[in-house]
């Protein structure tokens, strides 16, 4: 699945993913591909991803992650305040 970390100077971060888990406000949650599409809002804490066997991590502020299903393209979009390498 493609993933993309929006801030608003630009783009943080964008390229696939085998997994994605984020700092939801009502706790951390997990997407892997084929995922039900939902909206959901971020607090600040730590995004990270997983592409084959190697992990990623960004440290990011508040705002919104959109979760796109397979029918439009398993892509999931974070637009966030801020993010940056941890």
């Amino acid at each position: 699945m493609h993933l993309e970390v929006v801030t608003p100077k630009g783009v943080a971060f964008s390229g696939d993913a085998d997994e994605v888990i984020a700092p939801g406000v009502q706790g951390e949650f997990g997407v892997l591909p084929g995922h039900t599409p939902f909206l959901s809002a971020l607090k600040a804490g730590t995004l990270t991803w997983r592409k084959g066997g190697e992990k990623s991590q960004l440290a990011v502020g508040a705002g919104y992650a959109e979760v796109s299903g397979p029918t439009r393209g398993d892509k999931i979009v974070v637009l966030v305040q801020e993010a940056k390498k941890v």
